[in-house]
C-alpha cells in the first residue's frame, strides 16, 4: 500500500485547514482557482498560521493576551521597585513581517523575489444601522496571481551595505532586501512586511474587525537565483571548535545550510549543485530518513542464530567470523583513501576518528582469537546464540507466528559488538577491561538485544569459570524510569527462561537457578511478602487491576495469562509466578515455578543471576543491609558486568547524584575481588567521554565508532527516501495569535478530523488508512501541559471538530447538512482520552498501554493519549505513527528519542512540533526547521554531569562512604554504626580505595573531594563516640519515634534527626520543605 502518497495527502489537507483556504475536501492547495467564502467565523480564527498582522500604533494591543508565567514573587518585585519602578510588561505583538537570510556571492548576483498572499473581505447584507446580519468573508487575492520583483548588486558594490525596498500589492506590503559585505560576498536579508497600520483606539469589536480585514494570509516569499551563486550560509570558525565538534563537522559537512528563517521557517531546491531557490514556509516538513541496521553483502550465514549456535565445525565457523571482520576492516581501509584527499585541517580530524575503527577492528579480531583458543569462551559463545535463539523463537510463537519459516539472525552490528566486547568481559587484565563501551543507534536499532546476548554469554561463561562460585548476582542492569525498567524486563525475562531451560539439561551450568529479578521502587512492584499477597488477594477477589502492580501478567515463556490464586506461589516467608499450562515447558515440572521475582524480600533471600534496577533504587545500599547480598554471598563472587541503558538520561541534578553513589558501587566491587566492566548504550548523547569519566571513572570507547560521514559508520547507514523507504515525516506549526493554552486546539481538531475527511467513503483499503494515523500521541514537557491539554480537548478542540465537520459537507454540497449527516460520515466527534504519566499509577498506565495496542474497531481503542517525557524511551506500540510535539522539549535528545516512538512499522511516521510563540527556544527551532532536521543529531546537547562539585558531594558523598564501609567491612548490620573505627586495616583501605575512584572521575577536584571524605570520617567518629559515652546506641537508622537509638542517617522529614540527612531514592535529589497549615 502507498502510505507515503496517502500521507502527503493527508499533509496537504491540514495545510488548508491551518493556512487556507480551506473549504476544499482533498486537493492540493491552489493559490490561483480556490474560492472562499467565510461563514460564522472570521478568518483569524479561522487560520491560525501563515498570516502578516498589520503593525499596531502604540505599545498595547488589547486583542492578544500576555504569554509571561515567571513572574516572580511579591518579594522579589518589592526589592526590585526599590531600585526602579516595575515597568508594565510588554505585551505580545503578533509578527507583521517574514524573511531569511542566505549567503550569496559573484561578480553579479540577482534575484527574483515574488511573493503573493490574500486578504478577506467583509460581505453580506446589512441592518438598518449599517452593521452585518451575518458573519461573511469573501477571500481576495491581491496582486493578481503572483508580484514579482528583481534585485540585484555587483562586485563593485561589495565594500558598502544596501538597502532596496520595493512595494508590492499595491501599498499594502513592501519588500525590503538588506544586503551586508561577508567575506567575498553578502549576507542578504529579504523580507515582505506588511505596511497597513492600526491605530489601538476604538472599541474591542472593531478592533477585530479592523485587524481581520487588514492581515494577509496564505502569505508567500521566494526568490529564484538568476545570476551569481547562493553558496552555505556562515557558522562557527572551525579554530573555535572542540574536537568533538570539529569531527561533528566534518561527518555533516554534506548537509549544507543554505539560509536561516526570520519569523518563519525557509527552505530552498538544489538543482545539481547549486541552489535555485529560496522561500519561506509557515508549515514546513522534512522527511528524515530511515537508518538501517542491515548492511548490504553481509546477510550470510554467519548472522544465522541457529549455525552459531549449532556449532557443528567449530574452525569453519571461526573462519567465517575472520572473514566477517575482515569485511569492516576493508570497509575502514577505504575509509582512509577518503580521508587523504581532504585538505590538511580535516585529514587531522579524519584522523582521531579511523584512528577508533582501527581500535574497534583490533578488538572484534581478538574477540575471534579468543573464541578460537578458549573451549570455555567457545561453549559461552555457542550457548548464548542458542538462548537467543530460543527466546526469539518463544517469541514469535507468543505472537502466534510459525517459528520454522523465520530465519532468525543477529543484525550485523550486534554481532560486532559482542566479538568486540567479549574478551574485555572475561579477562580482567584485559586493556579494554577500564573501557566503557557504549552501544550509540538511533532507537529501534537493536541496542537491547546487542548486550542481551553478552549477558548471555558472561552468565554462561561464568558459570563454566568458576563451578563452585559463578552463582549470585552476574548483571546488574539500571534504567532511569521505571516504566522503561518493567518493559525491558519483559524482554529480558525470556531469554533467562531460556538458559535456564538449557541450565537443567547441562550439569556444567551448575545446581543454582539462572534467574531475573526486579528492583524498583514501591510503586511499581510489591517490596515485601505481605504486599505480594495483599495483591494476589485482591485480584482474587475480583480486583483485576492489582495483577498490573506484580508486573508480569502472563507466562514470558508461552505467554499463558496469569490467574489469581493459581499462578501464583504467595505466602509470607516467599513468592513465586507460576505457570499453570501444562504443555509449557516450565508448567510440567517444580509447580510451573517461573526463573523471575519482583518481590524485594525475595531477590534479598536469592539472589538473582540479572538483577534489572532503576538507578534510584541504589541509594537504598546505605539504608538496608539486606542490598549485600547482590554483592556475593556464599562463596559467590560479585557481578562481572554493570549495564546502564538509557545513558543520556544520566544528566543535570540527577546524574550529579548518580556518579557519586556510582564510585561506592564501584570501590565495593572492587574491595569484593572483582573489576566490573561497563556497558551503557544510548541513540542521543554529546561529549559521552566528560560524562562517561565523572559517572564511571573510566575511558570511553563507542560502538559502532562514527565513519568520515554520518550517513554511514559501515554498521548503520542512512537509507535513500523512496516510496518503499519512507522517512519519519517532521512538520513544524506555529499560531502567532494563540497562546500555550489554545494553540494547540486547531491543529489537533484538523488531525481528528483528517484520516475521515481525507479518505473516502468506498476508498480502497480505506479501513487500513483510517487505522494507519487514527491515534495521537500528544508529548508535553511538564505535567502541567498534560493538564492544558486534556481540558483543551474536552472544550476547544471538541467545538473544533464540529465546525470542521460542518464545513466538509458544505464542501461536499450537501443542500442540507444536519447532526445525523455529519455524524455519518465521521464516526467521533469527541476523543476518548488517556495519560502515560509518572502520577498516574502502574495499573493505570498499563490500561493505557494495553488500549494502545487496541485497533480504530475495538471499543477500548484511544483517539489521544497525552504523555510526558516518560514515553521517549519507554514506548513501543507498532501501530501508533502520528504525534503532535507541544513546544520544542529542553533537549535535542529528548526530541528525537520521543518522535521516534512512532512510525516504527510499515505506517510511516508524522510528527507536528507545536511550537509556542512565548518560547524563545520554540521560535528558533520554527525558524531553523529545515536545517535542524536535516541533521538533528548534529544539534544534541552535550550532557553534563558534576558530581564532585561541593553542592553535590554535600547531598550524597556521606552515603558513598556509608555505602562502601557497610558493604566492605564489617559493619553491615544497622546497630553496627557506632562501631565505627577509622583506624580499622580494612576501613582505612576501603577509604583510600574510595577516594582513588573519585580522582580518576574528577582529577580536578580530587584534593578536596578527599578532604571532604576525611572530614566525613571524623563526623562518623565523633558520633561513635559521644554515643558510646552517652550509652546510647549507634544505628545507621531508626524508627521514628525512636529517642533511645541516635541514628546517623535521616529522612529530610523525619521528627528525629540523625548526623546525616540521605536520600531513600535519587528520582528526586533537590532539596524539599514540608509545608504545614498554621
Amino acid at each position: 500500500m502507498d502510505y507515503t502518497g496517502k500521507r502527503k495527502d493527508l499533509v496537504e489537507w491540514l495545510r488548508k485547514q491551518l493556512i487556507g483556504p480551506g473549504n476544499e475536501k482533498k486537493q492540493a492547495v491552489d493559490f490561483e482557482s480556490d474560492k472562499e467564502i467565510l461563514q460564522g467565523i472570521s478568518p483569524l480564527d479561522r487560520y491560525p498560521t501563515g498570516v502578516l498582522f498589520p503593525v499596531i500604533r502604540g505599545e498595547e494591543d488589547p486583542a492578544s493576551i500576555s504569554d509571561e508565567e515567571d513572574v516572580g514573587t511579591g518579594e522579589e518585585k518589592e526589592e526590585i521597585s526599590k531600585v526602579e519602578p516595575v515597568e508594565k510588561p510588554r505585551r505580545y505583538m503578533p509578527p507583521s513581517s517574514v524573511g531569511f537570510s542566505f549567503f550569496a556571492r559573484g561578480d553579479l548576483v540577482r534575484f527574483q523575489i515574488i511573493c503573493a498572499a490574500t486578504r478577506y473581505k467583509r460581505i453580506g447584507e446589512r441592518d438598518e444601522r449599517g452593521r452585518f446580519r451575518k458573519i461573511e468573508y469573501e477571500r481576495i487575492k491581491l496582486g493578481g496571481d503572483k508580484e514579482t520583483t528583481t534585485v540585484s548588486a555587483t562586485v563593485h558594490q561589495l565594500k558598502k551595505q544596501l538597502t532596496q525596498r520595493r512595494s508590492v500589492f499595491d501599498g499594502l506590503a513592501g519588500i525590503d532586501v538588506l544586503w551586508r559585505p561577508f567575506l567575498d560576498g553578502w549576507i542578504v536579508t529579504l523580507s515582505l512586511f506588511n505596511r497597513q497600520v492600526m491605530d489601538i483606539e476604538g472599541a474591542p469589536k472593531s478592533f477585530k474587525q479592523e485587524r481581520n480585514y487588514k492581515s494577509l494570509f496564505e502569505v508567500r516569499l521566494r526568490c529564484v537565483l538568476e545570476a551569481g551563486e547562493i553558496g552555505t550560509y556562515p557558522r562557527v570558525d572551525k579554530s573555535l571548535l572542540t574536537e568533538e565538534e570539529q569531527e561533528l563537522e566534518l561527518q555533516y559537512k554534506h548537509r549544507h545550510i543554505y539560509a536561516v528563517g526570520h519569523g518563519a521557517a525557509v527552505d530552498w531546491s538544489v538543482v545539481g549543485e547549486r541552489v535555485q531557490e529560496i522561500c519561506s514556509e509557515f508549515l514546513p516538513t522534512v522527511e528524515v530518513p530511515q537508518v538501517t541496521a542491515d548492511v548490504s553483502g553481509s546477510g550470510n550465514s554467519v548472522l544465522g542464530l541457529a549455525h552459531l549456535a549449532a556449532g557443528e565445525d567449530e574452525t569453519a565457523i571461526w573462519d567465517e567470523l575472520d572473514q566477517f571482520v575482515a569485511k569492516y576492516s576493508k570497509w575502514v581501509s577505504e575509509q582512509k583513501q577518503k580521508a587523504a584527499t581532504f585538505d590538511s585541517e580535516e585529514q587531522v580530524v579524519a584522523g582521531r576518528i579511523t584512528t577508533r575503527m582501527d581500535t574497534t577492528h583490533y578488538r572484534m579480531q581478538h574477540g575471534v582469537s579468543l573464541l578460537r583458543t578458549d573451549s570455555r569462551a567457545a561453549k559461552a559463545f555457542q550457548l548464548a546464540n542458542q538462548a537467543m535463539l530460543d527466546q526469539m523463537r518463544q517469541s514469535d510463537h507468543v505472537r502466534g507466528k510459525s517459528r520454522e519459516e523465520m530465519n532468525y539472525k543477529w543484525r550485523p552490528f550486534q554481532l560486532a559488538f559482542l566479538l568486540t566486547v567479549i574478551e574485555s568481559a572475561v579477562n580482567e587484565d584485559d586493556d579494554s577491561r577500564d573501557t566503557v563501551d557504549l552501544i550509540w543507534f538511533p532507537t529501534g536499532g537493536g541496542k537491547t538485544e546487542a548486550y542481551l546476548g553478552l549477558i548471555a554469554f558472561l552468565i554462561v561463561w561464568r558459570r563454566l569459570k568458576y563451578p563452585a562460585s559463578g552463582g549470585g548476582t552476574t548483571i546488574i542492569m539500571r534504567y532511569t524510569l521505571r516504566l522503561l525498567t518493567a518493559q525491558q524486563y519483559l524482554r529480558a525475562t525470556r531469554m533467562i527462561c531460556a538458559l535456564e531451560l538449557m541450565r537443567g539439561k547441562d550439569t556444567s551450568l551448575g545446581v543454582e537457578p539462572i534467574t531475573i529479578g526486579m528492583w524498583v521502587g514501591a510503586a511499581t512492584s510489591p517490596n515485601a511478602y505481605l504486599k505480594a499477597m495483599e495483591f494476589v488477594q485482591q485480584a482474587s477477589d475480583g480486583k483485576v487491576s492489582a495483577l498490573q502492580r506484580l508486573v508480569l501478567d502472563s507466562c514470558p515463556w508461552c505467554g499463558t495469562s496469569f490467574e489469581a490464586p493459581d499462578s501464583y506461589i504467595s505466602t509470607q516467608t516467599q513468592f513465586h509466578f507460576c505457570c499453570t499450562n501444562q504443555k509449557c515447558d516450565f508448567g510440567r515440572e517444580d509447580h510451573g515455578q517461573l526463573p523471575c521475582n519482583v518481590v524485594d524480600e525475595a531477590l534479598y533471600e536469592k539472589p538473582p543471576t540479572m538483577l534489572l534496577a532503576t538507578v534510584d533504587k541504589f541509594a537504598r545500599l546505605a539504608w538496608d543491609e539486606r542490598t549485600n547480598a547482590f554483592f556475593g554471598r556464599e562463596s559467590n563472587r560479585p557481578p562481572e558486568l554493570v549495564i546502564q541503558d538509557e545513558l543520556h538520561l544520566i544528566a543535570g541534578a540527577l546524574g550529579s547524584v548518580v556518579g557519586l553513589y556510582e564510585a561506592a558501587l564501584d570501590t565495593v566491587l572492587i574491595q569484593r575481588g572483582v573489576h566490573a566492566k561497563y556497558i551503557a548504550s544510548t541513540a542521543t548523547i554529546r561529549m559521552a567521554k566528560q560524562q562517561v569519566e565523572r559517572l564511571y571513572g573510566r575511558e570511553l570507547a563507542i560502538f559502532p565508532p562514527p565513519g568520515l560521514s554520518s550517513d554511514d559508520s559501515y554498521f548503520a547507514k542512512k537509507v535513500d527516501i523512496d516510496d518503499k523507504h519512507p522517512g519519519r515525516l517532521y512538520v513544524g506549526y506555529l499560531a502567532p495569535m494563540l497562546n500555550r493554552q489554545h494553540c494547540m486546539a486547531p491543529l489537533a481538531a484538523a488531525l481528528h478530523v483528517a484520516p475521515e475527511a481525507v479518505f473516502e467513503e468506498g476508498e480502497m483499503d480505506r479501513d487500513d488508512l483510517l487505522e494507519a494515523w487514527w491515534t495521537q500521541v500528544v508529548y508535553h514537557g511538564s505535567l502541567k501541559g498534560v493538564g492544558n491539554s486534556h481540558n483543551a480537548f474536552n472544550i476547544n478542540v471538541r467545538d473544533l471538530v464540529k465546525r470542521l465537520t460542518k464545513e466538509f459537507c458544505d464542501a461536499r454540497k450537501e443542500s442540507e447538512c444536519g447532526d445525523h449527516e455529519v455524524e455519518k460520515t465521521f464516526s467521533r466527534s469527541t476523543a476518548r482520552i488517556a495519560q502515560l504519566t509518572s502520577i498516574s499509577s502502574a495499573e493505570e498506565n498499563a490500561r493505557t498501554f494495553s488500549r494502545l495496542e487496541q485497533t480504530r474497531g475495538e471499543p477500548g481503542c484511544l483517539d489521544v493519549v497525552l504523555a510526558t517525557n516518560m514515553i521517549s524511551v519507554g514506548l513501543d506500540v507498532a501501530r501508533l505513527a502520528l504525534m503532535v510535539i507541544n513546544g520544542q522539549p529542553l533537549t535535542t535528545a529528548e526530541y528525537i528519542q520521543a518522535s521516534s516512538r512512532v512510525g516504527r512499522s510499515d505506517v510511516p511516521g508524522l510528527v507536528f512540533a507545536n511550537y509556542y510563540r512565548d518560547q524563545a527556544r520554540s521560535l528558533s527551532h520554527y525558524e531553523n526547521f529545515r536545517p535542524y532536521h536535516d541533521s538533528f543529531y548534529r544539534f544534541v546537547e552535550p550532557t553534563s554531569v558534576t558530581p564532585y562539585t561541593y553542592q553535590a558531594r554535600t547531598r550524597a558523598l556521606h552515603a558513598a562512604l556509608v555505602i562502601v564501609i557497610r558493604h566492605s567491612c564489617a559493619y553491615l548490620s544497622n546497630n553496627q554504626a557506632g562501631q565505627f573505627n577509622p583506624k580499622d586495616d580494612c576501613v582505612r583501605k576501603v577509604i583510600e580505595s574510595l577516594k582513588r575512584r573519585c580522582a580518576q572521575a574528577d582529577p580536578d577536584r580530587a584534593m578536596e573531594t578527599a578532604s571532604h571524605v576525611d572530614r566525613l570520617v571524623e563526623q562518623w567518629r565523633a558520633e561513635a563516640e559521644n554515643s558510646k559515652a552517652s550509652r546510647i546506641q549507634l544505628a545507621y537508622q531508626g524508627p521514628n519515634n525512636d529517642k533511645a537509638t541516635n541514628r546517623l542517617l535521616f529522612n529530610h522529614d523525619d521528627r528525629i534527626k540523625g548526623l546525616w540527612p540521605t536520600l531513600q531514592s535519587m528520582r528526586n535529589v533537590e532539596n524539599t520543605a514540608l509545608l504545614k497549615p498554621l
